[in-house]
């Protein structure tokens, strides 16, 4: 008997919406998208008028509930996990943002203890933002903190990740950014340029030496011009380098969102770069030790310098959809199988045969019904279809 199956809903493909499919689930993976008797499991549902979609992956999120990856505390790390699992987010990467040598170990040491969740997206890694970043383009990040690339206590941090770290972000033009990308490279862990002043062809020559990927493009970098394109013009004409965006409607402006679409297609990726204060209402904060003002989706420091984002990878997908003008299945890609690919994994990210079972349930507004994280139901709504 299998675990669950999935009758007549509306199936995200590849490339179009697929009316009155099925989806079935045992052990764990999805083992057919053939229609069967719903007796033939021991639980089921009619997806009827919902979208079967699957679950979004997060590279770059930092907190939510008012919990912080930097707290170096197992409950935080189940808030965040819980309130991102809750809107759609199946799997992601705990980010530790730039702080002691210290603090940041701690916190990869706890993100690689605790990698599942009952009730929310698997931790399937950690992700370093920093500590070596260009300060002229800190953004919110705290500039004591910004230190130059060191050899040693990149592999102290490797160390404290115990082969979690996936992917680190650092400045590319700072003295021995080179050196120490070529180590990340040689331990599998996926160097990205971020909050970097880098020219062009600093960039260019970064990917030459392992750079593959470009944390919030256009944000805390270099800008575009016409005699200087920057990292992010370095990006747009590297196949070979994919990029994460911020799709707030806040950080970068929808005709961007569908420039990098047109141009970056699967090699762009949604993230959320959620912080503590994603979904906690409207006012003032203090995370880490910095006041941050919430208003709307919009998170500042004083002097109105934006710190991170608010949003889900739900409400990234939506934007897409409804500033960016992209079809359903195609900002669902960007947030499930093209991050999927960035990070090697062979599989999620897709609804097929043998994929994990990592998937959500939404109504026609984009509402989450149901959340599935590897076969297990981690969020239902409260109204019950349920047979």
């Amino acid at each position: 008997m299998f675990d669950f199956i999935i009758n007549n809903g509306t199936l995200v493909g590849e490339e179009k919406l697929i009316n009155n499919r099925s989806l079935v689930v045992s052990g764990g993976k999805i083992v057919s998208l053939e229609q069967m008797d719903a007796a033939a499991a021991v639980e089921s549902i009619d997806a009827a008028g919902l979208i079967i979609a699957p679950g979004f992956i997060d590279l770059h999120v930092h907190g939510a509930d008012g919990a912080d990856i930097l707290d170096c505390d197992p409950g935080s790390l189940q808030r965040i996990a819980g309130y991102h699992g809750r809107h759609g987010t199946t799997a992601m990467l705990a980010t530790v943002a730039p702080s002691t040598l210290e603090r940041m170990a701690l916190a990869l040491e706890t993100a690689a203890r605790h990698t599942t969740s009952a009730a929310g997206a698997s931790i399937i890694g950690a992700n370093l933002e920093g500590p070596f970043l260009n300060r002229s383009h800190s953004g919110a990040l705290g500039i004591p903190f910004l230190r130059e690339p060191d050899k040693h206590e990149m592999n102290e941090l490797l160390a404290a990740g115990q082969g979690k770290v996936r992917m680190v972000s650092l400045a590319p033009e700072l003295t021995g950014a080179l050196e120490v990308m070529e180590l990340l490279s040689s331990c599998g862990v996926i160097p990205s340029l971020g909050h970097s002043g880098a020219t062009f062809t600093q960039t260019i020559n970064a990917a030459r030496a392992g750079l593959k990927h470009i944390t919030h493009i256009f944000n805390a970098m270099a800008p575009i011009h016409h005699r200087e394109p920057g990292p992010a013009g370095a990006a747009l004409v590297s196949p070979e380098l994919s990029v994460e965006v911020i799709a707030d409607g806040i950080h970068v402006h929808p005709a961007m969102l569908q420039l990098l679409w047109h141009i970056k297609g699967d090699r762009l990726v949604l993230v959320s770069d959620a912080i503590a204060a994603a979904g906690l209402p409207d006012g003032r904060y203090r995370f880490g030790g910095q006041e941050i003002v919430v208003k709307g989706s919009r998170a500042e420091i004083p002097g109105g310098r934006l710190a991170g984002s608010t949003i889900t990878m739900l409400d990234a997908v939506r934007n897409m959809v409804k500033i960016a003008g992209l079809k359903l299945p195609q900002a669902v890609r960007l947030a499930s199988a093209n991050p999927a690919a960035v990070l090697g994994l062979q599989k999620k990210g897709r609804l097929a045969p043998g994929y994990d079972a990592d998937l959500v349930l939404l109504d026609t507004n984009l509402d989450p019904f149901l959340v599935m994280v590897e076969g297990r139901t981690i969020f239902r709504r409260a109204e019950k279809v349920l047979e």
